[in-house]
């Protein structure tokens, strides 16, 4: 999310079954396909209008949402709240509880996108508002330190951040590049809708995590000169941390809802790209769902040597 004024709905729980306890959670939840993030109740809204008969349950005050997805896939769908601190505590309680594991995390959402920026490899076309981000990858950009000489980077510091394999990442979280190829492609096929807008364009390339959001034109060209990313949100990298932590395929997309500049919050346009997130979102499911990317199916067959078949209908 890129600091919206949007609900999380603080009620207590009210019309929410209570589940405590990783037992009750995988009792509730067993057979999620795929499990669907998001940080506010109205970047779910959509996706929960496709779910078939959802039931609301409340996971540690958390809203947690599971039904039938386009009406074949069991789905998962989590309302963290926004920052880092309540997407990876969500995503935890989830994916400790969940066996077997989901086939996929998908994350949506809105993001700002760097006005400098361009898409892909920082080649292609600048990103307009109402386009689509995909995620190659997370960066907790904000996780360092200052000094005379300049930023420190987490990886620069050697903090201990999170190790995959034998290898520490470093705050620094790189996507399954073949799975972002399947998703970018599947998106770009997503349904438009009929209002005159221009369609939105699918781009690929990194994005920054931080807790502040940036809404200064000096901060913004010193992020994109130290990382040389297309947007940031408050969120990404903490769920793209868990999943690796977990091994769990991930994916994030986001619709640019604004450029990150002097901060001007009337030329938002956060419908429009809560609205194109979703579409690519659901868009991308259906088509692994029809046919699975080859790093998805790969996966999905060492979780059944592993013991943790993610089988159930939606990707064979």
């Amino acid at each position: 999310m890129s600091d919206t004024v949007m609900s999380t709905r603080c009620d207590g729980g009210a019309g929410r079954i209570p589940l405590e306890g990783s037992a009750a959670i995988a009792q509730a939840l067993d057979g999620t396909e795929i499990l669907l993030l998001t940080e506010t109740w109205e970047e779910a809204a959509p996706l929960l209008a496709a779910m078939e008969a959802p039931r609301l349950y409340d996971v540690a005050t958390k809203t947690v949402a599971f039904g039938r997805l386009q009406d074949t896939t069991l789905a998962t769908l989590a309302i963290g709240g926004c920052d880092k601190a309540n997407t990876a505590h969500i995503l935890t309680c989830l994916l400790q509880a969940l066996r077997p594991l989901p086939a996929l995390v998908l994350q949506v959402g809105i993001a700002g996108a760097f006005a400098s920026a361009t898409g892909g490899a920082l080649d292609g076309p600048t990103p307009r508002l109402g386009d689509v981000v995909l995620c190659a990858e997370e960066v907790y950009a904000d996780t360092g330190s200052s000094s005379p000489e300049g930023w420190l980077s987490a990886e620069d510091l050697g903090l201990p951040i999170a190790c995959r394999g034998d290898r520490e990442l470093g705050g620094v979280f790189p996507l399954d590049a073949d799975l972002v190829d399947a998703a970018a492609r599947a998106a770009t096929c997503s349904p438009r809708a009929d209002d005159g807008a221009e369609a939105p364009r699918v781009l690929a390339a990194r994005c920054l995590t931080l807790s502040q959001v940036t809404g200064l034109a000096a901060e913004a060209a010193a992020l994109q000169g130290r990382w040389h990313a297309l947007a940031e949100s408050m969120e990404g990298a903490a769920a793209a941390h868990v999943c690796a932590l977990y091994g769990v395929p991930f994916l994030e997309v986001r619709g640019i809802s604004n450029f990150i500049t002097d901060r001007d919050r009337s030329a938002w346009e956060v419908g429009r790209a809560i609205a194109v997130a979703a579409q690519a979102a659901l868009a991308i499911w259906g088509a692994f769902a029809q046919d699975p990317p080859p790093s998805l199916a790969a996966w999905r067959e060492g979780a059944r040597h592993r013991g943790e078949d993610a089988s159930g209908g939606g990707v064979a």
